[in-house]
């Protein structure tokens, strides 16, 4: 049985084959590692001697019909140029590079592909892997490709054309959320005697709090606002002030984001074109 390939160990790239291995979706004697510092996957072959560590990419390619690149963007050409040898239109090549589209990876490479965006929430087993294919992956590839991610929490496939505000959504949205509710924070230390670790802790617990209730509870944001804002109270007069100001926000960073994919597609077409 061919192996799978995972070239990159970085820290996307080690977060997901170690979620991988604890969850035993592929077994260690069924993959293959490449890196360009082989020095970070010393802790691997300790905990798991059974993967085999590739010399180079191409030993890799190979010995591998499935093929993870957990490498940067400016990398990944790179890297399928170098295992081209070793490749056919059979190889299912899988990266996570978001502003890398699957149409300007077909310039280099003809086969399977699928893109994936996982998040840092992954790391504690939760939030949601993007998912998107070309025409060539078959059915047994997508099933391949969601048990593994979903390894990692859930998986969500969805069309490339909708992948930039669902990376916002998902990808970029722990920093997101983390921004706001730091923001929050300070306004309230900047407001009272609290510290902002206090500040911090009671939003922080808040938060988790309010998470546990829609996904355990079974609530949707509606309700949730309507439990705790009643009408003509305190909490009432807050949620005006976030109706009437967030919008604008929140259509404002929609609109840098988009802007930002636009220059890295750009810049990306050049790169790989020329």
């Amino acid at each position: 049985m061919d192996k799978i390939g995972f070239v990159g160990y970085g820290s996307m790239g080690s977060m997901i084959i170690n979620k991988i291995l604890s969850s035993n979706i592929i077994a260690p004697e069924d993959m293959v590692v490449s890196t360009r510092s082989p020095n970070k996957l010393s802790k691997l072959e300790k905990e798991y001697p059974e993967i085999e560590i590739a010399l180079d990419n191409l030993s890799l390619a190979e010995k591998c019909q499935r093929i993870f690149l957990f490498v940067g963007t400016g990398e990944v050409g790179g890297v399928i140029e170098e295992i081209k040898p070793k490749i056919s239109e059979d190889t299912h090549i899988i990266y996570i590079s978001a502003g890398l589209t699957i149409e300007i990876v077909e310039s280099k490479f003809k086969g399977k592909i699928t893109k994936v965006i996982p998040s840092l929430t992954s790391k504690v087993g939760e939030g949601v892997s993007l998912v998107c294919h070309n025409k060539k992956v078959t059915i047994g590839d997508v099933d391949f490709v969601w048990a593994v991610f979903r390894s990692l929490g859930s998986v969500k496939t969805i069309e490339e054309e909708d992948l930039e505000v669902a990376t916002d959504l998902t990808s970029c949205a722990p920093a997101f959320i983390a921004q706001i509710f730091k923001e929050f924070s300070s306004a309230a230390s900047n407001k009272s005697n609290l510290s902002q670790e206090d500040a911090e802790e009671m939003v922080i617990k808040t938060l988790y709090g309010t998470v546990k209730l829609i996904c355990e509870g079974n609530m949707g944001f509606d309700e949730v606002v309507s439990r705790v804002a009643t009408k003509g109270g305190i909490t009432e007069e807050g949620i005006k002030v976030i109706q009437n100001r967030t919008p604008a926000l929140f259509d404002e960073l929609f609109k840098v984001t988009s802007q930002k994919n636009k220059n890295c597609k750009q810049i990306l077409n050049k790169e790989w074109l020329n």
